[in-house]
């Protein structure tokens, strides 16, 4: 009788740890194998996970389920719980997330701005929460090219692969802009649809990109980020010490991957050396103009999209020092 106590017993203290194991569906708007997918999206999983003691689990599907630029509306919706993106790929829905991408790499200024806590509630009215904005390194863009650069404007006359925020920069050096998502770069640049393609500054040898493009170009401009947003239904409906335990991993990893990708970038610009690929420099007259352009255009996008959020995060931005 004593035994079947103790039994029943320490059932009872099982059956609520196993009740409180949760399962989250996650979509990455980056190919499967991409670095962003593996370095952010699959490293902040693996944070969860660990921090939880394996009661949070997140399960990760690629852009072959759902296109990235079509994935904000189902994850508001709660077919997917998460999403791991950059703002450039809702920039129909807003452009705040896009707009991001204008402000200096600082993740904790970014939060003492009151920058964090501004783009946290504009998400809320889509059904979304902010789990974090990771930068993906110090500096944020690079553009891979067929050809080298020669002369001024660099890229005067070439057709590049691109997303909305790279349109200004892009124009600005004499380029057309090709809308276009990473997973077709490959298959165009072979075909000869287009003459580069503007990115950040990981992931083109895991892409193959090296195999049908000649160039990097140097210097590199701008910051960029991406983000992790939850359903809020969702997010709601877990317990305090849960959701708490999902935004100290996000900020955790805001904190530190910058350093991680910039480590990164240096190893694979080597590896693309090895590979056959060769460094391209912009002219002066243009390198000393790219943060302008690239800031400049961010700015404007964000502005055309959602003027009164981003107006107020661009002037918390200058107010803090973080943008030119």
């Amino acid at each position: 009788m004593n035994r079947l106590m103790i039994t029943a017993a320490t059932a009872a203290l099982v059956l609520p740890a196993a009740a409180m194991a949760t399962d989250l569906r996650m979509l990455t708007s980056y190919n499967m194998n991409a670095t962003y997918t593996k370095e952010v999206a699959m490293r902040f999983i693996d944070m969860v996970e660990e921090a939880s003691g394996g009661e949070t689990s997140i399960n990760l599907s690629g852009p072959d389920v759902i296109p990235p630029f079509e994935q904000l509306q189902p994850v508001g919706a709660g077919v997917f719980d998460i999403l791991y993106t950059h703002g450039a790929y809702h920039t129909d829905t807003t452009g705040v997330g896009a707009a991001m991408d204008a402000v200096s790499v600082d993740p904790a200024k970014v939060r003492e701005a009151g920058i964090w806590d501004l783009v946290d509630a504009h998400y809320a009215d889509l059904g979304l929460k902010l789990i974090a904005v990771p930068p993906l390194g110090s500096s944020g863009f690079q553009y891979v090219l067929e050809e080298p650069i020669e002369g001024s404007p660099g890229l005067d006359g070439r057709r590049i692969r691109g997303s909305a925020t790279y349109t200004n920069i892009t124009e600005g050096l004499g380029g057309a802009p090709v809308l276009m998502s990473s997973g077709d770069v490959y298959s165009a640049l072979d075909r000869g649809v287009i003459d580069g393609a503007a990115w950040g500054l990981n992931g083109v040898k895991d892409l193959g990109w090296h195999e049908v493009a000649g160039y990097f170009s140097k210097p590199t401009f701008g910051q960029t980020y991406t983000y992790i947003l939850m359903n809020l239904s969702k997010f709601e409906s877990l317990d305090q010490a849960e959701q708490a335990l999902l935004l100290e991993q996000g900020r955790k990893l805001e904190e530190t991957n910058a350093e991680l990708l910039d480590g990164l970038a240096v190893q694979e610009w080597k590896e693309l050396e090895e590979l056959g690929m060769q460094p391209t420099e912009f002219a002066p007259e243009d390198a000393e103009r790219l943060d302008a352009l690239v800031n400049e255009g961010i700015w404007q996008l964000g502005l055309d999209k959602s003027p009164e959020t981003v107006a107020q995060m661009r002037e918390l931005a200058q107010e803090n020092g973080l943008t030119e």
